[in-house]
């Protein structure tokens, strides 16, 4: 029996982190809750003796009530641009749309006060503020501009609920990557387990190549393959980011080897287009990944001809990678592969969401007859 670590998860990971929309959905009620509660108390000593006044207590509360949605739109502006815009220019541009969200919030707010109840029966605070949003704007009387002020201050209502945001966000990175360290470190473990020392098969590989030239050139290029690609993985792949050429030198050999092992039954074909240059960097085995998963499920697991289609693009300072695999009829190892099968991309697209949140794509298209996966991610 295999055996399995089951990790339990933090206080810190259920209160940040949890499991059900609804249980979600009660933490942002109960959050606004007292968030809401807390401000009125802090207004009470303005509203005085008006606070009896249920008109007024309903009228202050929207002024707190209002900020609900409008912290809600901001975020839903940031998540937006925050695919194509990033660093300041993305701070600017939201800092912008929370004093013109506020803005317009702030005038129906006003509106609706003086329509039910009557601003006239309102604080005089209160008062104040409904004028300075009501009056007609005056490009040329600074008074007209104070308003604007008032927004800005008003931003800071949006400083709690943003800061557990970014808390939460920066937990989540943590927990993340401790995870994938975590994984990463289980398949050294089991990899170590079950295989005899690398360096030992390397130098049997080697003396094992010198003694079969004399008699077999072909037989010499296939160990001297194998002897490649046994030497990347023991010097290349300790690094999560290496060389995009590198990573290319070895999924070419990866190829020819797999080619070989499947009788040249698999007709491969690779299409580059773009520059690639020597500081291009991507996620080590991130495309040996997708490679391994097209052979293992599309080619050994039939025994007819097959295919497997690779387009390599690099623009704009990222990278667009498409395979295409066919898919067999009768699978031989359906019965095995459907244990496992996905495993390997499924880990990749979590290693994106960490070193790219918000900067990849990662897409997966089936047929009856062909499975494709495409990912595209910056250039480090």
């Amino acid at each position: 029996m295999e055996n399995t670590i089951v990790k339990k998860r933090s206080l810190i990971e259920k209160l940040l982190f949890p499991r059900t929309q609804g249980l979600r959905v009660a933490y942002h009620i109960l959050f606004w809750t007292c968030f809401i509660l807390l401000h009125y108390a802090y207004a009470l000593p303005v509203i005085g003796r008006k606070s009896a006044d249920a008109t007024v207590t309903l009228a202050n509360f929207s002024y707190f009530l209002k900020i609900i949605p409008e912290y809600y739109i901001c975020v839903g502006i940031y998540n937006v641009l925050g695919k194509y815009v990033r660093g300041i220019l993305l701070a600017f541009i939201v800092v912008i749309a929370a004093l013109i969200t506020n803005h317009v919030f702030s005038i129906f707010m006003f509106i609706g006060v003086d329509k039910l109840a009557g601003l006239e029966n309102m604080t005089e605070r209160f008062q104040m503020f409904s004028k300075m949003y009501l009056q007609p704007f005056d490009f040329r009387d600074i008074r007209s501009w104070l308003v604007f002020t008032n927004d800005l201050s008003e931003i800071q209502f949006f400083m709690v609920p943003a800061t557990l945001k970014m808390a939460k966000y920066a937990a989540n990175e943590t927990i993340a990557r401790q995870k994938l360290q975590s994984d990463a470190l289980a398949m050294e473990l089991k990899a170590l387990k079950s295989q005899i020392n690398p360096h030992f098969v390397f130098n049997v590989l080697n003396a094992a190549y010198a003694k079969i030239l004399p008699i077999s050139e072909d037989a010499a290029e296939h160990l001297q393959k194998i002897a490649e690609i046994l030497r990347f993985s023991l010097y290349e792949m300790d690094d999560e980011f290496i060389g995009l050429e590198k990573e290319l030198s070895y999924m070419n050999l990866y190829i020819e080897l797999e080619s070989i092992r499947s009788n040249r039954r698999c007709k491969v074909n690779v299409s580059k287009y773009g520059q690639i240059a020597e500081t291009h960097r991507i996620p080590t085995l991130s495309l040996i990944t997708l490679v391994e998963n097209a052979f293992k499920h599309g080619v050994h697991a039939s025994r007819k001809e097959s295919y497997v289609n690779i387009l390599i693009d690099v623009s704009s300072g990222s990278l667009e990678f498409t395979i295409a695999n066919s898919k067999p009829e009768n699978p031989v190892l359906r019965a095995k592969e459907g244990r496992s099968g996905g495993i390997g991309l499924v880990n990749l697209e979590k290693r994106l969401e960490i070193y790219y949140p918000g900067r990849y794509e990662f897409e997966k298209t089936e047929t009856a007859a062909e499975f494709t996966v495409s990912v595209t991610f910056p250039l480090e």
